[in-house]
């Protein structure tokens, strides 16, 4: 048998086929849904779709994806702001990701 289950089209360690384009820079077999919850949740909530958003809620408590809120800084200001809308969150949060440039840092403001 190969790496793949057949039901659910899933890595080894569970991250379902569906949602490999979003780790295209990933070793996926090495990416465990526990142990690497923190960049899975990061990765998602900046670059996921529907699916991807939906995968999230069944699989990660609502208090791991808040604290990647607020503490990811791979997250767009965009991204970030649809996420504390969607929990309610009124909290200040990390800084947004910046993007240098040859007359200094960009962000997305």
């Amino acid at each position: 048998m190969t790496g793949k289950s057949r039901e659910t089209g899933s890595n080894r360690k569970g991250l379902p086929e569906y949602l490999w384009p979003f780790f295209w820079d990933v070793d996926l077999q090495k990416l465990s849904m526990k142990e690497s919850s923190y960049f899975i949740i990061s990765r998602l909530m900046e670059h996921g779709d529907e699916k991807a958003v939906i995968f999230l809620l069944k699989n990660y408590s609502r208090r791991e994806m808040i604290y990647v809120l607020r503490n990811s800084r791979s997250l767009s200001r965009r991204s970030r702001g649809f996420w504390k809308i969607f929990f309610d969150q009124e909290d200040e949060l990390c800084t947004p990701k910046r993007y240098p440039t040859p007359y200094g840092n960009y962000s997305e403001d």
